[in-house]
């Protein structure tokens, strides 16, 4: 083989070749320009004019029904806050009463908050009972409440026996001192 028919062939087939690729594309490129077409004239057409807005009853519905979730759960926060009031309520007042070692703690909790649970407030962490214009801490409410006809039943006994006994104070007794016959007596029965 010569050059020139080298040539010849080389540019045979470079010709074949650009006409298949020039096919290939004009196929390929008319789907794309279709698209491209169509594309236009959406874009070209006249869009409608959107709509003033307007609520639609399901709108309307959807309003209230968030309205109604935000009425519920402030209804919700309201009964936690009255809770956890009644809850530090409730465990001053048995902190107060353990520290008064009054009898049956559980039942004079329950006594004392059902008649002072509404005139309780706190302030600063302490806790008052305010009774008409007066104000008077808790353990001063408790004091007084002990004091009167319901809270002695709360009140422990003293170490006296017997219904008439008076109370006598305990006094030390001194080594030293020889004991009296009365004294002696008294320490024989007891």
């Amino acid at each position: 083989m010569t050059e020139q028919e080298i040539q010849a062939l080389i540019d045979a087939s470079l010709s074949s070749f650009k006409a298949e690729i020039s096919s290939e594309f004009t196929k390929a490129n008319q789907g794309l320009a279709a698209n491209l077409t169509k594309e236009i004239k959406k874009l070209q057409a006249p869009q409608p004019a959107p709509a003033e807005p307007t609520e639609t009853i399901q709108d309307k519905l959807t309003l209230k029904a968030l309205e109604q979730q935000l009425t519920d759960l402030k209804t919700q926060l309201a009964n936690k806050d009255l809770e956890t009031l009644a809850a530090k309520r409730s465990s001053a007042v048995s902190q107060v009463i353990a520290n008064s070692k009054a009898l049956s703690p559980a039942t004079l909790q329950k006594v004392f908050l059902l008649d002072n649970a509404d005139k309780l407030k706190e302030e600063n962490g302490k806790w008052y009972v305010a009774q008409g214009d007066s104000v008077s801490t808790l353990e001063d409410a408790l004091t007084s409440y002990l004091s009167t006809e319901d809270g002695k039943a709360f009140v422990p006994a003293s170490g006296v026996r017997g219904s008439d006994a008076q109370e006598t104070k305990v006094t030390p007794i001194d080594p030293n001192q020889k004991l009296k016959a009365e004294d002696a007596l008294f320490e024989a029965f007891n």
